[in-house]
């Protein structure tokens, strides 16, 4: 499904935050080859990943590297994945 929000104006979001200091897209889900380009030292997660086996893998891959993994209380009123729901639903039937 195609974003709500065009790539450059969520990455100027992102850039805008105080507390940021660089945003770039990701063109792949391979997070261990985005840390080969960029050497990033923190990577931040829903924790609804945390204990999944997606989230365990992700855990061992950057504890080799030295990589952080912050976890996020999960939101279900901002799920991304309610949104697309919602959208698809009004697509549907507008």
């Amino acid at each position: 499904m195609k974003p709500v929000i065009p790539l450059a104006e969520r990455l100027e979001i992102v850039r805008n935050v105080r507390c940021v200091d660089a945003a770039h897209p990701a063109f792949t889900n391979d997070k261990v080859a985005m840390w080969k380009d960029l050497r990033f030292h923190v990577v931040f997660k829903g924790d609804d990943w945390k204990g999944t086996e997606k989230g365990n893998q992700l855990e061992r891959s950057f504890r080799e590297l030295g990589v952080e993994i912050v976890y996020f209380p999960y939101g279900t009123i901002t799920s991304s994945s309610a949104l697309r729901r919602t959208l698809r639903y009004i697509d549907e039937f507008s």
